[in-house]
């Protein structure tokens, strides 16, 4: 879900330039193309980003990882709260097997979505 404040107000450094995308076709919307000031600082904010990329990626692996085991587990014991309320608010227990099927059905959708 994108957040309202995911977004940079100002640049924090460098200027503005038009894209030549947008001076090919005057008639379309002016994108606006982020252009550093300083080809030196462009590059050493490459490399740290690019060492930051290398030396975290091992770590968003198991993160990812565990977030996805998490889901799968949801999943697994969501849908069989569901088959369990079905099978009761099959028979007689119906009062408490449709809450149960409802709260399955929440979990699954929840850790699918």
């Amino acid at each position: 879900m994108k957040q309202a404040q995911s977004y940079r107000s100002r640049p924090t450094f460098g200027s503005f330039r038009p894209s030549p995308a947008a001076a090919a076709w005057p008639g379309r919307a002016r994108a606006e193309v982020y252009a550093p000031g300083n080809p030196i600082l462009a590059v050493v904010g490459f490399l740290f980003s690019a060492a930051w990329w290398v030396v975290t990626l091992p770590f968003r692996l198991v993160f990812g990882m565990f977030s996805l085991l998490g889901r799968m587990t949801g999943v697994a014991v969501g849908f069989t709260l569901m088959v369990f309320g079905m099978a009761l608010g099959a028979g007689p227990f119906f009062l408490v097997g449709i809450p149960i099927f409802l709260v399955g059905l929440l979990l699954t959708l929840r850790c699918l979505g």
